[in-house]
């Protein structure tokens, strides 16, 4: 594997799965050129983190219409171009999206240049620009069964969500009564809100937070923490480290993208979900049941989520140890940690495959 270019932006949730291949591939084909295509947002600084070249692109998100309103959106022709151009002068033997709307042009312009092509679908329901690549992609990667059938059959392969190994590495360890809450590298006002009210009897009870707000509520929810006399040293607007982070908790609680369920499940962490309710499609409800039916997880409707109902559920889990070991047991069990591998793999078929075509 020469040059492969990988493509995605928004949030860390994109990314993350993206990065975690990246690395799979740099410890398979040390050799290998990686080329990351993204949008203008956060995610240049998490790849070039990561060492990885990175080209910015136009991309903007478009709320209601469906596929015919993104379609038309304007946008969408400069980046193609600029898509073209790259990919053009990288000459990558293949290009994989990681979903979200920057991901979308460099693995159009790809299949329209003649480049093998695949697709990573992370949510449990596909977004609008995934189920219009799938239609053109040779290969899609999912991180949960197609069970309604809105790809191709023929072109899925299920994987899982590719978790980056240090995640894993926090598997059988914890500290006790500590807790770790999280809303997405964005924060989640719903959450800060509702650990703030917690606080009492979340220190009543001895239980520590380890607490990533988002840059937002940062200051509110650390005087809330000191007002209160409970550690402010642990809130902070963006956890770095999450595999320290994983590796303290006992429980963890969160939302629900694909990405947090899977690092949850290749954790060993039980969770308490509380599902972004306006994501699109109600996806995040999707991911949080799949972890929760089979008993590794609690889901709590943010319609319902309130200091109350948060300290009593916290508080109830951490009371039963046992009942935690059991409940991180039914997590690893559900985890893909050869997630990044299977799409290695895939991506090296595809390239294999137009080899052999090429020389016939």
């Amino acid at each position: 594997m020469g040059r492969v270019i990988l493509t995605t932006g928004g949030t860390g949730g994109h990314v993350f799965p993206a990065l975690s291949v990246a690395e799979e591939i740099r410890t398979r084909f040390p050799e290998c050129e990686i080329l990351f295509l993204g949008g203008q947002g956060a995610e240049r600084e998490m790849v070039e983190r990561a060492g990885i070249p990175f080209k910015g692109l136009p991309a903007k998100g478009v709320i209601g219409g469906g596929i015919k309103k993104f379609l038309g959106a304007f946008w969408i022709v400069r980046a193609l171009l600029l898509a073209a151009k790259e990919i053009s002068g990288f000459k990558p033997e293949a290009i994989i999206g990681f979903g979200g709307y920057a991901g979308f042009c460099p693995v159009l312009a790809g299949r329209l240049l003649g480049v093998p092509t695949a697709i990573h679908e992370q949510n449990s329901v596909p977004g609008v620009t995934n189920r219009i690549l799938g239609r053109m992609v040779k290969r899609i990667f999912t991180s949960f069964a197609d069970t309604k059938q809105m790809f191709p059959a023929s072109k899925v392969v299920v994987t899982g969500n590719p978790v980056r190994r240090e995640i894993m590495s926090a598997k059988n360890k914890s500290c006790d009564k500590a807790v770790l809450v999280f809303g997405g590298s964005q924060g989640a006002r719903a959450i800060n809100e509702a650990v703030c009210a917690a606080l009492p009897p979340l220190k009543d009870a001895g239980i520590s937070l380890t607490h990533q707000t988002g840059k937002a509520d940062f200051e509110t929810v650390r005087t809330a923490y000191e007002n209160i006399g409970m550690d402010a040293q642990r809130v902070s607007p963006f956890i770095h480290d999450m595999a320290a982070a994983y590796s303290r908790a006992q429980l963890v609680v969160c939302r629900a993208g694909a990405s947090t369920v899977f690092e949850v499940a290749a954790a060993g962490k039980p969770a308490v979900f509380i599902p972004f309710p306006q994501a699109t499609h109600d996806h995040q409800t999707g991911n949080a049941a799949s972890l929760a039916e089979t008993g590794a997880a609690v889901l709590i409707p943010q319609k319902d989520l309130d200091g109350n109902k948060l300290a009593e559920t916290i508080i109830e889990l951490i009371s039963d140890q046992d009942g935690l070991k059991s409940m991180g047991e039914k997590a690893l069990s559900f985890a893909r940690p050869d997630a990044a591998s299977a799409i290695a793999d895939g991506i090296e078929s595809i390239i294999c495959t137009r080899r052999v075509r090429g020389k016939a």
